[in-house]
């Protein structure tokens, strides 16, 4: 009996160990973390993710490295100079096909951050949470409710 209740409870330790390791509190990062990994992807696709933190890691990731920019775009906005552009240029020249591969998938999620950014802004809350999609219909119906006076 001793050693079938042993069991059962080693059965009951496995199954239950992954629902325990998912129910804890979200490790915060440090600054060498985000800025060494790019955390700010998931955290964009993650629905209950705070703003402020996706923000804060996406500026430690990029703040060491050039933005994936189209040089022209960085020449205007002064964070490059021409030479620096023509020499980034030259220097991709020499790229393997991985590393054009990797800098491509950058620039991809560099810009779709920009673009998530901009477009989940208004629905951010001074915590840092942004509103799920049933709250912004919430908010959307009620603003259109006042709107025509309550007429439908």
């Amino acid at each position: 009996m001793f050693k079938f209740a042993n069991q059962l409870f080693l059965i009951f330790l496995f199954i239950s160990l992954p629902y325990f390791g998912f129910c804890q509190k979200e490790k915060e990062l440090t600054e060498e973390q985000l800025s060494s990994y790019p955390h700010w992807i998931k955290m964009m696709d993650d629905p209950n993710t705070n703003y402020f933190k996706a923000l804060d890691a996406f500026e430690a990731y990029w703040e060491k490295r050039v933005e994936p920019e189209e040089e022209s775009e960085l020449i205007t906005e002064g964070k490059l100079t021409r030479e620096q552009a023509d020499s980034m240029q030259q220097s991709r020249a020499t790229w393997t096909q991985a590393q054009l591969n990797e800098y491509m998938r950058m620039k991809y999620q560099f810009k779709r951050f920009k673009d998530w950014k901009r477009s989940v802004f208004p629905y951010v809350q001074a915590d840092g949470r942004i509103l799920s999609e049933e709250e912004r219909m919430q908010l959307y119906n009620q603003q259109l409710k006042e709107r025509t006076g309550g007429q439908k």
